[in-house]
């Protein structure tokens, strides 16, 4: 009896460590700690779209203080204004206009958004001013979607219409890029930017682990500052890809160190792993894309949670993508 009791009690210890290994997570900040940003998010592309065409040098004139980041500060000059004309009057760009005003007829649940992870990120990275974030209509620059600079965030809302967008067609985007271009990957993509432009070292990463490390502390960054954000929306996967990826991590791995690929430097074997399209070569056509970064992102994870003392910014400027791995303990 007594031998039973001990088994039961052993199978219970082993499930509940099974469990508790796999909700732990990555320091998450304490609610009550972080400060109430709001951010009002102006709509430039509607506000220009919607000046009297007649009067339109007085219109420019009345929203120049709130829209300088656009327009500049030379509105005498005719030949400026002229072409500002010309594009709001565009049948094309009009028609893209309408649609963006369908797909965001407001910018609240964004506003709510970015307000909570902007308020994440001045809770872990207090030296860094934060963004006015404005909208345009961009004519489809799906290139840069989000743009920063200085202190001004631009997003192209026409370059998140949803990936049956006519026009995303027409201009050939391959289906697993627009698949992302759709409203819920704003609030990451700006994030995203933030990081490039704010924290990430910009160095040169000689080999596969390098690449992947460096690419798994831009998304455990995304995991800090955007907790409630589903994994998936991260690394912009489906959920079918994403179970994919999670189901053959363990396989993912083997292949990677059976074939002596993490310290290699071959930039065309590197890019199969790290670029983007409609799956990952030599992983079948149900595969995702980008399965390095995949397994980067989970080593990075792992060292994070580790190794509780070290900050993310200590994290993103860790240089030694060998000493992440090891101190990671990572083995899926």
């Amino acid at each position: 009896m007594k031998h039973k009791v001990i088994v039961i009690q052993l199978i219970l210890f082993v499930f509940l460590l099974s469990c508790s290994r796999q909700n732990v997570k990555i320091p998450q900040a304490r609610v009550n700690d972080l400060p109430e940003i709001n951010v009002p998010i102006h709509r430039y592309g509607k506000t220009l779209f919607q000046l009297d065409t007649v009067n339109f040098k007085e219109g420019l004139k009345n929203i120049h203080d709130e829209y300088r980041f656009f327009l500049g500060d030379d509105l005498d000059n005719e030949k400026n204004i002229r072409q500002l004309l010309d594009y709001i009057s565009d049948t094309q760009i009009i028609s893209i206009y309408h649609k963006t005003m369908q797909v965001f007829p407001d910018v609240k649940p964004l506003e709510a958004k970015l307000g909570d992870a902007f308020s994440r990120y001045h809770y872990f990275f207090p030296g860094y001013i934060l963004p006015s974030v404005y909208t345009y209509v961009s004519d489809i620059y799906y290139e840069s979607p989000v743009l920063k600079k200085d202190t001004v965030i631009a997003i192209a809302l026409d370059d998140y219409l949803g990936p049956d967008f006519p026009i995303y067609r027409e201009l050939g985007l391959p289906r697993y890029h627009t698949r992302c271009m759709q409203p819920d990957y704003i609030a990451t993509d700006v994030m995203k930017v933030l990081y490039f432009d704010d924290l990430s070292l910009h160095r040169k990463q000689k080999t596969l682990l390098d690449r992947m490390t460096e690419e798994g502390k831009l998304m455990v960054y995304l995991d800090a500052v955007m907790p409630d954000t589903p994994d998936s929306l991260k690394i912009c996967y489906s959920e079918k890809q994403m179970a994919w990826a999670k189901n053959h991590e363990k396989e993912i791995w083997g292949f990677m160190v059976e074939n002596k690929l993490l310290y290699s430097t071959d930039y065309q074997m590197m890019n199969k792993l790290m670029q983007d399209g409609p799956f990952t070569k030599g992983f079948g056509n149900d595969s995702p894309a980008r399965l390095g970064i995949f397994v980067g992102w989970h080593i990075v994870r792992q060292y994070m949670i580790n190794n509780p003392d070290v900050t993310f910014e200590q994290m993103i400027r860790l240089t030694d993508s060998q000493t992440i791995l090891e101190k990671s303990y990572y083995k899926p």
